[in-house]
């Protein structure tokens, strides 16, 4: 689902921007991870906004946990609040134990004009007024789910832009119902489609129907973060 196909190129461009920040008077690092599959299980703004509240209060899809907590951590090492990355990463689950993380951002969406409300109540969210679960054909494993294809079907739905011109809107989007390595049943929810336009909805479609693969055997378990850049 990236820009960056191989790890080759991944590396490349990860090395490429720490050397820029680096040159620029900005302590700089990069992780390199896997995103042949979504990260989460949200795709789309109001959807992934409300799976980052779930995470800040303890919940969350796991995948997603673990890069925000790897993220976070560099960042409080590289602001030099931390000494360690284990250090940091005690900071950062402490701060989500304890609620600080949850109330850091009710009071970063007060200050920006925002209903911090929202971080208690998700129904205050956009919501899209439909629904399309695409289903398992048949009984397996979910081995592959392409994140180019989901993210495109997204757009399609009107959660990014094609062109510039083009409105966002924050209520569409795709919620990932199987995860790779998840098994399934025939019938299965694989992925749910929130929409609100038909004609964007029927162009997204035939996307979202192609981009899950099912297979006989769980596939072997791939690290999340590949490497570090720094």
């Amino acid at each position: 689902g990236a820009f960056m196909k191989t790890p080759a190129a991944s590396r490349q461009l990860a090395e490429s921007l720490v050397s820029i920040g680096n040159a620029s008077g900005v302590r700089t690092e990069a992780i390199i991870t896997a995103m042949d599959a979504p990260l989460g299980r949200a795709v789309g703004n109001a959807l992934e906004v409300i799976e980052c509240i779930e995470v800040l209060k303890g919940g969350g899809p796991a995948d997603l946990i673990e890069v925000s907590e790897a993220l976070t951590a560099r960042m409080l090492v590289l602001g030099r609040v931390s000494a360690s990355l284990p250090e940091a990463l005690v900071r950062v689950r402490a701060a989500i134990a304890s609620g600080d993380g949850l109330d850091r951002l009710r009071r970063i969406i007060e200050n920006q004009g925002g209903d911090p409300r929202v971080v208690d109540d998700s129904r205050l969210m956009p919501a899209a007024p439909e629904r399309h679960v695409v289903r398992a054909p048949r009984a397996g494993y979910v081995i592959a789910l392409d994140a180019g294809l989901v993210g495109r079907a997204s757009v399609l739905l009107g959660a990014g832009r094609e062109r510039v011109e083009d409105t966002v809107d924050p209520a569409v989007g795709i919620v990932v119902d199987a995860k790779p390595g998840e098994s399934v049943q025939a019938g299965d929810a694989l992925l749910t489609l929130f929409w609100r336009d038909r004609a964007r909805f029927e162009s997204a479609l035939h996307l979202a129907e192609g981009a899950a693969a099912i297979g006989e055997r769980a596939p072997a378990v791939s690290p999340l973060i590949v490497d570090s850049v720094n």
